[in-house]
C-alpha cells in the first residue's frame, strides 16, 4: 500500500510540472501581449499628449499596465518619459509639483535601466530628468546634475550610437554649460552632437534649433541661417504643436541676431 500510494505522489508530481510546463508559457504569452498592447495604447496616447487631460490618461494606463506586468522596460520607461512631459505643463513658479512629478520619472527610468541594461531610451530618459531637475533647482544643482546626466547619455550612446535623442541632450549640454574648469561646456563639441541629433532624426524640430544655435555660438552663421531656415520651413508637428511653435519662434529669434552677420 505504501508502495502504490509513493508511485501515485510520483504521478501526481509529474502531472503537476507537466501541467505548470504548459501553463507557465501561456500565462508569460498572455502577459507579454498585454504588455505590447499597453506600450501601442501609450505611443498613441503620447501622440495626442497636447489634447487637455491626456497625459493624467497615459500615466494612468501605464501605471495599471506597470501593476499587471511589474519590470517591463518599455513600460517603465515610457512611464519616466510621460511623468517629464507632464512637469512641463506645470507652472514654472511651482518648482515643488515639477520636482516630484520628475523624481518619479527619474525613479521609472532608473528601474526600466536595471531592467534592461541595453535600452538606450531608458538611459535618455533618465538623463532627461535628471537634467531637467537640476535646471529647476537653479545653477549649482544644475551643475551637480552634469555627471550623472551625461554618464546616463554616454551608456546610452554606447547602446546605440545612433541614439538621436541622446546626441540632442548631449549637444545642449555642450552648448549650455560653462566649460573647464567649471564644466564640460564645448561648443564645437555642441556642433557635432547636434549633427549627429539631425542626421538621425531630421524630423525633431529642437534638433535643427540647438544645431543652429551651436553654430552661431562657433560664429558659422551662414551655416546656421540654413539650420534654421530649415526648421522655419518644416511641417508643423501634429504630435507637439505648442513645442514645434516654440522652436520655429526661437529660430527666428536667432535668425533676426545674425541678421548683420
Amino acid at each position: 500500500m505504501e508502495c502504490r500510494n509513493q508511485v501515485l505522489r510520483f504521478v501526481s508530481s509529474i502531472s503537476f510540472l507537466l501541467i505548470l510546463t504548459l501553463v507557465l508559457p501561456m500565462i508569460a504569452a498572455a502577459a507579454a501581449g498585454a504588455a505590447r498592447q499597453a506600450v501601442a495604447l501609450a505611443d498613441e496616447q503620447y501622440s495626442r499628449r497636447c489634447e487637455p487631460g491626456m497625459v493624467d490618461t497615459l500615466i494612468a494606463g501605464l501605471e495599471e499596465a506597470n501593476r499587471a506586468t511589474p519590470g517591463e522596460c518599455e513600460i517603465l520607461w515610457r512611464l519616466s518619459r510621460a511623468y517629464w512631459f507632464k512637469s512641463t505643463r506645470v507652472p514654472e513658479n511651482d518648482k515643488k509639483t515639477r520636482l516630484d512629478l520628475l523624481n518619479r520619472g527619474k525613479a521609472y527610468a532608473e528601474e526600466a535601466t536595471a531592467s534592461d541594461p541595453k535600452s538606450a531610451n531608458a538611459y535618455y530618459w533618465l538623463a532627461a530628468s535628471i537634467a531637467q531637475a537640476g535646471q529647476i533647482r537653479g545653477i549649482l544643482q544644475s551643475l551637480a546634475s552634469v555627471k550623472p546626466t551625461k554618464a546616463a547619455l554616454d551608456k546610452g550612446l554606447e547602446v546605440d550610437p545612433r541614439h538621436a535623442s541622446c546626441h540632442y541632450l548631449m549637444a545642449e549640454l555642450y552648448l549650455q554649460l560653462p566649460g573647464a574648469p567649471l564644466s564640460i561646456g564645448d561648443k564645437k563639441k555642441a556642433v557635432e552632437e547636434a549633427s549627429l541629433a539631425v542626421k538621425y532624426d531630421p524630423g525633431e524640430s529642437c534638433h535643427h534649433l540647438v544645431l543652429g544655435r551651436a553654430l552661431i555660438a562657433t560664429k558659422q552663421y551662414d551655416e546656421a541661417r540654413a539650420a534654421l531656415n530649415r526648421l522655419i520651413e518644416m511641417e508643423p508637428s501634429k504630435e507637439d504643436p505648442e513645442g514645434f511653435n516654440k522652436d520655429q519662434d526661437a529660430a527666428r529669434e536667432e535668425l533676426k541676431s545674425i541678421a548683420r552677420k
